[in-house]
């Protein structure tokens, strides 16, 4: 009976975590922590990007470009903090934080058994991050709140203003024109992206080729467009496509993508002759 009532327990704490997250639709990762002594050190702060971001939340580091609805209206973003241990293992754990500063999500102990730094401190962030796996994210937008209208009508109204006007009530004549006045074009300015030809890399087998654009990367395979590398202020990329997620960095003036698919891939990017 004590078995059934711990995993029965286990069962809701696990549901009102995947509750609680689903009223979040963005994870803001610091671009260095206190453990880091430079700003993105072994490229941990965009593989937290990159593991938030395939489990669905949408995740961005505090020096990238923030949405614009971003906390409006409603608190919609959460904070990643990072406590960790460092001995014969590196120890990571992260805490998913609100705007009242309390904790929504706690993953699992990430361990890195390895003895070479980054790549333990690598392990113990994939390892951390599975538990984002336990349930299936899925964003629950909070309902839509009606703006309310507030309406004062002034102790001395200007002569040149209809009291109709100020308190709201329509006026007989002249008000279409009145209310075309008072229209405003809130449209959204188009983006435009521009291609840059000549910067061209192949890989090896030359099935993958990556071609620059304005914010990073085109990628095909086998001429088709299939995704993006989408470049940060710490310089690495985000590697969006239709086969895989990765990061992205560049070595040697290669450009290698990191990702993972039956175990750790890389794809090597070498600059077209």
């Amino acid at each position: 009976m004590k078995i059934f009532l711990m995993i029965l327990s286990m069962f809701f704490t696990v549901l009102s975590h995947a509750q609680a997250l689903n009223d979040y639709k963005y994870v803001i990762v610091d671009n260095q922590y206190e453990f880091q002594n430079v700003a993105n050190e072994y490229r941990l702060n965009e593989m937290m990007v990159f593991e938030i971001n395939k489990r669905g939340l949408e995740a961005f580091t505090n020096t990238s470009v923030l949405p614009k609805n971003l906390n409006v209206g409603t608190c919609n973003a959460l904070g990643l903090k990072v406590i960790t241990s460092k001995g014969l293992r590196i120890k990571m754990l992260f805490e998913f934080v609100n705007c009242d500063g309390e904790t929504v999500f706690t993953t699992k102990e990430g361990i890195g058994r390895t003895k070479d730094f980054e790549k333990a401190y690598r392990e113990a962030v994939r390892d951390a991050m599975s538990s984002l796996d336990e349930f299936n994210y899925v964003y629950k937008k909070p309902a839509a709140i009606e703006p309310q209208t507030i309406l004062s009508q002034p102790i001395n109204p200007s002569p040149d203003v209809p009291a109709q006007v100020l308190s709201g009530t329509p006026s007989h004549a002249g008000s279409k024109e009145k209310k075309d006045e008072l229209k405003v074009d809130v449209s959204p300015e188009p983006e435009f992206v521009e291609l840059v030809i000549d910067d061209t890399y192949l890989t090896h087998s030359k099935e993958y080729k990556i071609q620059s654009v304005d914010l990073g990367f085109n990628i095909y395979k086998n001429n088709s467009l299939i995704g993006t590398l989408k470049k940060s202020q710490s310089g690495c990329y985000l590697v969006v496509t239709t086969e895989f997620i990765g990061i992205g960095y560049e070595k040697d003036s290669d450009i290698i993508i990191e990702y993972d698919k039956n175990g750790t891939q890389f794809l090597v990017f070498k600059k077209a002759e």
